[in-house]
């Protein structure tokens, strides 16, 4: 999120959580519309979250979703919440909420290749543990690719199909002709 920040074209990103009490409303379409008003005093319980940005020339965009379709998400992509186990997801539900919805915003807003890859790497896979003493999630994020690759041009050449003629093509050997 820092490096969206930093790209200097994003001056906003938020994200919030909507409590039961809150004024909120939003509108999608040609003109979208986000309106959120915290209650002051008793806000209740946790409804929906949200994520956003604005760039430098104005442009805006958003993401909404309600608690039960959070809960789905988190049933879908977190095996440690589906099971039980502790996890973010069971532990800080709200801010793994935002996170998800900020990850989802930042799909359309004009970034450069490196916050791009930022953000599809921040997705991780976690390991849990249930022998461990305490409640431990590993995290083992992406490994980036080193590989190298070469670009080339094959063309068949008549050598290369009497080669294809004589290959044994259970062992790969080649027969003597």
């Amino acid at each position: 999120m820092q490096l969206a920040r930093r790209s200097g074209e994003i001056t906003m990103l938020q994200a919030q959580t909507v409590y039961e009490n809150d004024e909120f409303t939003y509108e999608l379409g040609l003109d979208p519309v986000l309106k959120h008003v915290p209650a002051k005093g008793d806000r209740g319980k946790a409804v929906a979250y949200y994520a956003f940005y604005k760039t430098r020339s104005g442009d805006y965009a958003f993401e909404v979703a309600y608690k039960p379709e959070m809960e789905q998400f988190a049933r879908t992509y977190s095996q440690a919440y589906s099971k039980g186990y502790s996890s973010p997801w069971k532990t800080n539900f709200d801010e793994m909420a935002k996170k998800t919805l900020l990850k989802r915003v930042l799909k359309y807003a004009p970034m450069s290749t490196e916050i791009a890859m930022q953000v599809q790497s921040d997705s991780t896979i976690k390991h849990y543990d249930p022998t461990a003493d305490q409640d431990t999630m590993k995290d083992l994020t992406l490994a980036h690719d080193e590989t190298e690759y070469i670009e080339a041009e094959y063309e068949e050449t008549p050598e290369q199909d009497d080669l294809d003629a004589r290959t044994d093509p259970v062992t790969g050997e080649v027969k003597d002709a």
